[in-house]
C-alpha cells in the first residue's frame, strides 16, 4: 500500500483533523497533506521531508521502520559503496552502517530543530504550545457536605437541621477523556496549570479563583463538567475548542 494512502487511513480511522495535528506535531498542516499525497516536492527539503514523515508515522503509532524504508525505495536511496583496498583485512560493514546511521539520524533531528525554531517565530503567544506548567495542580475542593448526626432519642432537643451543600468558591472544571487521545491546554487565573496530551480513561481536575480559560484539541473526545454540572462533549471529533468559565456565571458550553 502506497505511503500516503497508509497515512490518511491511520489519520481518518482515529478521527484526526489537520488542525490538529498541525498543533499536536508542530509540523504545518500543509505538510502533513502533502505527505498524504506524495507530494514531497512541496515540503523544503529532502531531510525535512524524511523527518516529518517520521514524526508523523510515529505519531498515528505506525510501523516507522516500514514506513522509512519503503521511502528510501520510492527515492532510490542506497548505502554508499565500499571502498576496496588490496592487501588490507576487510572493514567491518556493520559498524561503518552504524556510524553512517547515527550521523543521518543526528543530521535530521538537528534540522527538524531548526525548522521548528523558524516555524514558531513571528507566531502569537495564544497559538504555541505553552512551556511545561510551573505550578502544581490545585487539589479540587471537597463539596460534599458531612451528614447530619443521628438524633439522640433520649435528648429532650429537637435533632438540627441538615445543612445545605456548600457552593463552590470559584470555578472548578473536570475534563474525561472518553476515546482518542486529546491535547488540551489549562490556564487558570492567568497563570498555565497544565499542558500536554490526555489519554482516553484519563480524567483532570482543575480550580481558579475567577476564571478558566481550556485550549483543546480532538474536542468529541472530551466530556466536560462545570461546577458539578454536566455539559456534554466540548465539540466535534478532531476539531479544537476554545472556551472560558468564569466564576459566579451559569456554565454555559461555547466553541470556537
Amino acid at each position: 500500500m502506497p505511503i500516503g494512502e497508509i497515512l490518511r487511513n491511520a489519520r481518518i480511522e482515529k478521527g484526526y483533523s489537520f488542525e490538529y495535528l498541525e498543533e499536536a506535531t508542530k509540523i504545518r498542516a500543509k505538510y502533513l497533506e502533502a505527505l498524504e499525497k506524495e507530494n514531497f516536492d512541496v515540503l523544503p527539503g529532502h531531510v525535512y521531508a524524511k523527518a516529518f514523515l517520521r514524526t508523523y508515522a510515529k505519531f498515528l503509532e505506525l510501523d516507522t521502520e516500514e514506513i522509512m524504508s519503503q521511502f528510501s525505495q520510492m527515492n532510490h536511496e542506497t548505502p554508499a559503496p565500499e571502498m576496496e583496498t588490496e592487501d588490507h583485512d576487510p572493514i567491518p560493514t556493520a559498524t561503518g552502517s552504524k556510524k553512517w546511521r547515527y550521523a543521518a539520524a543526528g543530521f535530521a533531528i538537528i534540522a527538524l530543530l531548526a525548522f521548528n525554531a523558524l516555524y514558531n517565530i513571528g507566531d502569537k503567544p495564544e497559538d504555541n504550545r505553552p512551556e511545561p506548567p510551573n505550578t502544581a495542580q490545585q487539589p479540587p475542593t471537597n463539596n460534599v457536605a458531612n451528614p447530619p448526626a443521628p438524633a439522640n432519642p433520649t435528648d429532650n432537643n429537637p435533632p438540627e437541621a441538615p445543612q445545605p451543600p456548600r457552593q463552590v468558591e470559584g470555578v472548578r472544571v473536570v475534563l474525561k477523556v472518553t476515546d482518542g487521545q486529546s491535547w488540551m491546554q489549562i490556564v487558570a487565573d492567568g497563570q498555565t496549570v497544565f499542558s500536554g496530551t490526555v489519554n482516553p480513561g484519563e480524567t483532570k481536575d482543575f480550580q481558579a479563583n475567577e476564571k478558566i480559560y481550556m485550549h483543546v484539541g480532538n474536542a468529541g473526545a472530551v466530556e466536560v463538567n462545570v461546577n458539578g454540572k454536566d455539559l456534554g462533549r466540548l465539540g466535534q471529533p478532531g476539531k479544537v475548542s476554545k472556551t472560558t468559565f468564569n466564576a459566579g456565571e451559569e456554565p454555559q458550553l461555547t466553541q470556537g
